[in-house]
């Protein structure tokens, strides 16, 4: 753990005189190294960066569309006063969400994506603001869709000695668009921080840090929910087999793992990137209603399970039992309030392991520290709750992404005293070396060699047909075994 004004993972206060001595000879390289340029390179790699520079990373308040137009034009804000007030005394971190593509191709919808925009500009700010010494930090945004997420790394790559780039955070979901993303970044051993990669199969990629629960340890707190629920758990998995998707994969294989032999029934899957994968739900939910069993372990994403909840809850034999639903994180991304219900029956509950909420951040003894919890809520000028009154932390999207950028910031500022600026590589070093560990909105989190966190408590939630949530407990996993609650 690290407080602001020391050494991230020390406990050492920043001495004044490195903060000054680190500011000064930043500023001495930086106008070295704009000369040169200015002597070396020729016109045609002036208008190739230029390309890069304003095409694919960008603070642009209307590069992304109009939903994300005000909080881009805050990072803007922030970007161009550090530029103003220090020159040379700050570092990159470069957001990266999937802009284009379907939800099928980018498992995150708009809303999500603002959010994290969000909690990464909230996390900014709060460092911007410390007294202690340099860097101060801004942020670039670029989008690493299906179509774009090559140019936009290779658009990182180019632009980080001028722009200082130290990290990449964001990074989407756990698709095979984000595993490209994340293997091409890794290749240069570029330090990443993601906020809600949860798959198992995307471990061990060099410099990626990892502050979301894997998919095997919500599997194992989902189970352990389910037997609350249902003692003498009864449980069907269904699991959809899109190749491209690799958290539905690897939640399968941990939900049927973490169940005993007696509690599982049966298994029975859909393809989500077939064109009738809701008339196979619909058959399913028959199977399902004849089969004795009391839960649905459900591995697929949101966009299909509305089918699934409509079909269980217009059969009588599933209503008469009360069949609970119980499901990973990405149900977060139907968390919002709707005016027609999702589904058509309330004895059909369903529950999902959430990567983060903010009843955590209500609880006065609970794991997050007050200074954190002030970042949230509260009067100041630059809480979440001041500077974007109108949203809602539900998801945990802001959260989460606050916690990644957190991460990042908190590793940069471990090299405080060092002449220069930390390269990508420095970083991710650092990152996956065990040694950091910072206390943030989501609870404590250590980041273990190889990138991982080491314990998360797993918060579970119940997604009403209204689209509302209830907060429903949460479960501790340490190890990848699960316990308390």
């Amino acid at each position: 753990m690290s407080s602001d004004g020391d050494l991230a993972g020390t406990g050492d206060p920043v001495p004044a005189e490195v903060g000054a001595r680190w500011a000064a000879g930043r500023r001495n390289r930086v106008l070295l190294r704009r000369g040169l340029a200015g002597v070396l390179v020729v016109a045609v790699v002036v208008v190739l960066g230029l390309y890069v520079r304003t095409s694919r990373l960008t603070d642009d308040g209307d590069a992304f569309g109009p939903d994300l137009a005000p909080v881009m034009s805050r990072i803007a804000a922030e970007n161009a006063e550090v530029d103003r007030n220090h020159p040379g005394e700050y570092v990159t971190v470069v957001a990266m969400f999937p802009m284009t593509g379907s939800q099928t191709d980018i498992s995150l919808n708009r809303e999500s994506i603002r959010h994290g925009l969000e909690g990464i500009h909230l996390a900014q700010v709060w460092r911007n603001r410390q007294p202690s010494s340099p860097p101060y930090v801004k942020v670039l945004v670029g989008s690493d869709g299906p179509d774009d997420w090559e140019p936009t790394v290779e658009a990182v790559k180019a632009r980080t000695g001028d722009e200082h780039i130290v990290a990449v955070t964001g990074l989407g979901a756990s698709t095979g668009n984000t595993r490209s993303t994340v293997a091409s970044l890794s290749a240069s051993r570029y330090a990443m921080v993601s906020a809600v990669i949860t798959s198992d199969e995307l471990a061990g990629f060099p410099g990626l840090a990892r502050v979301a629960p894997l998919n095997s340890e919500q599997a194992q707190a989902g189970v352990v929910h389910a037997r609350k629920v249902n003692p003498a758990l009864k449980a069907v998995v269904v699991k959809d087999l899109n190749p491209a998707d690799s958290y539905v994969k690897t939640l399968a294989r941990s939900y049927t793992g973490a169940l005993n032999g007696g509690e599982r029934v049966m298994e029975l899957s859909f393809d989500s990137s077939t064109r009738f994968s809701g008339t196979v739900l619909d058959v399913i939910a028959e199977r399902v209603c004849n089969s004795g069993a009391n839960t649905v372990l459900y591995a697929g994403r949101s966009e299909q399970l509305p089918a699934l909840m409509q079909a269980l809850s217009q059969r009588d034999r599933c209503v008469g039992g009360g069949v609970t639903v119980v499901t990973g994180d990405d149900a977060a991304e139907i968390s919002h309030k709707v005016d027609m219900s999702i589904w058509g029956e309330t004895r059909i509950r369903l529950f999902y392991t959430a990567l983060a909420h903010p009843a955590s951040l209500a609880q006065r003894d609970g794991p997050v520290l007050a200074a954190i919890r002030a970042r949230f809520a509260g009067g100041d000028p630059d809480s979440f709750q001041s500077m974007f009154p109108h949203e809602s932390l539900d998801d945990g999207m802001a959260i989460m992404h606050h916690d990644a950028m957190f991460v990042a910031l908190e590793t940069a500022k471990a090299f405080a005293r060092e002449p220069d600026v930390p390269s990508p590589q420095d970083m991710a070093n650092m990152l996956t070396s065990g040694t950091i560990a910072v206390d943030g909105a989501s609870g404590p989190i250590r980041i273990v060699e190889g990138g991982a966190r080491e314990t998360k408590d797993v918060p579970v939630l119940q997604l009403n047909p209204n689209g509302t949530t209830m907060y429903s407990g949460r479960v501790t996993v340490t190890g990848g075994r699960p316990g308390g609650g």
